[in-house]
C-alpha cells in the first residue's frame, strides 16, 4: 500500500500574497536510484552533465527519446549513496520504462518510492517555521541538506520555498507541529508557484510532443552541450545550434477567461480582426483573486503585446508576463 498525504483543494495563490502553507504533492512522485553504475547510466539519459551536479545541488533537467522529444522534465538530486528524482505521476509509468529500457546491462537501481512523502511548505515565513521542526535548512549556496530522514530541497524562486522527502511520521509531526499558524493545500498550490518560476510541466498529454528547448530547459541550466552522448542528443543539439531550428519557447501568460484551459489545448491570437491558433498549454491555475495563468509553448518570435484568449471563448483576454529568467 502506498503512502500517501492529501489536503483539500483551495484556490491556489502568487507567491507575493501566499501565507504560510503546508502543501500536498500527490501529483508528484520520488523516484530512487542507486547502484555502482549509476552515474555513467544516468549521464547517458538524461540531459545534464551527472558528474558535475554535486551534493549541494538540485536541478531540473530532461528524459528523451531517441528524437530528443521529451518523456518528462526531472528535479534530480544527490539522495543517499545514489540519486533521486521527483516527476509528475501521470508520465510516470511510461517515463520509468523509458529510462529502465537498458539497465539491465548495468548495475543500476531504479525505483518509485511510494513509501516517501512528498510535502512543500512556502508563504510566509516559511524558513521561520521549518526551523522550529528540523536541525537544518538549506539554502541558496547549499539547496539540498538531508536531516535524519528527510530530504529538504529549497527553491529561491519566485519566493523562498521547500520541498520534503520525508516518511509519514515526520510529515504527521509537522502537520501538527504548524496546524495553528499555516494553511493546507493540494498540489494545485505547487503547480502555481511552478508557473510563476517557468518551470516546465510535462505532463501525459504532452509527453514526447517537444524539444527541451521549447520548454526553456536550456534557459534553466538543465541541458549540456559538451558532456557527450546521450538519448536524444544529437537531434537536441542540432536544434540548438541549427540557425533558426528552435522556433519555439515556454511563456507565462496572465489574464481572465470562463474556463480553464486543458493540457494539451491550444490558444487563440488575435490577427487583425480574426482568430488564429496557437500555442500548447502545458499547465494552466485559476488563482484565489480570478486570475488565470497559463503557462504555454509557442513561436518565439511572438510580439510581447500580442491579444491572445483562451481557444473560442471570446470574454477571455490574455497577456504575456515576463518570466524570471532570461
Amino acid at each position: 500500500m502506498n503512502a500517501s498525504i492529501s489536503f483539500p483543494f483551495y484556490p491556489p495563490s502568487s507567491a507575493l500574497y501566499l501565507p504560510l502553507t503546508v502543501i500536498s504533492l500527490e501529483d508528484w512522485a520520488l523516484v530512487t536510484l542507486d547502484g555502482p553504475d549509476i552515474v555513467k547510466y544516468l549521464q547517458s539519459q538524461l540531459t545534464i552533465d551527472i558528474t558535475a551536479l554535486s551534493a549541494k545541488q538540485h536541478v531540473l533537467c530532461g528524459h528523451c527519446d531517441a528524437n530528443g522529444k521529451l518523456w518528462s522534465t526531472l528535479r534530480l538530486f544527490h539522495r543517499g549513496d545514489g540519486f533521486a528524482y521527483i516527476a509528475r505521476c501521470s508520465v510516470l509509468d511510461n517515463q520509468l520504462k523509458a529510462i529502465k529500457k537498458y539497465s539491465v546491462f548495468s548495475k543500476v537501481i531504479i525505483t518509485a518510492n511510494h513509501d516517501a512523502i512528498l510535502l512543500g511548505v512556502a508563504g510566509f515565513k516559511a524558513r521561520i517555521a521549518l526551523e522550529s521542526i528540523f536541525n537544518i535548512l538549506p539554502n541558496i549556496q547549499n539547496q539540498v541538506v538531508q536531516d535524519g530522514n528527510t530530504t529538504i530541497l529549497q527553491f529561491s524562486t519566485p519566493s523562498e520555498h521547500f520541498l520534503l522527502v520525508t516518511t509519514v511520521s515526520i510529515a504527521k509531526k509537522l502537520i501538527t507541529a504548524l496546524a495553528h499558524q499555516a494553511k493546507f493545500n493540494n498540489s494545485c498550490q505547487w503547480l502555481t508557484l511552478n508557473i510563476e518560476a517557468g518551470y516546465p510541466i510535462i505532463d501525459i498529454a504532452n509527453s514526447l510532443k517537444l524539444m527541451p528547448q521549447a520548454t526553456n530547459l536550456q534557459a534553466l541550466h538543465g541541458i549540456s552541450f559538451s558532456k557527450g552522448c546521450y538519448i536524444g542528443q544529437e537531434m537536441i543539439t542540432r536544434t540548438q545550434f541549427r540557425g533558426g531550428a528552435n522556433t519555439r519557447s515556454l511563456f507565462w501568460l496572465e489574464g481572465h477567461a470562463s474556463r480553464t484551459p486543458k493540457q494539451s489545448e491550444d490558444l487563440e491570437l488575435q490577427c487583425g480582426e480574426e482568430w488564429r491558433r496557437i500555442g500548447t498549454v502545458l499547465a494552466a491555475s485559476t488563482l484565489s483573486n480570478g486570475m488565470l495563468w497559463i503557462q504555454v509553448v509557442m513561436n518565439n518570435n511572438i510580439d510581447k503585446n500580442s491579444k491572445l484568449r483562451v481557444r473560442a471563448d471570446t470574454t477571455s483576454q490574455l497577456k504575456i508576463k515576463p518570466l524570471p529568467y532570461n
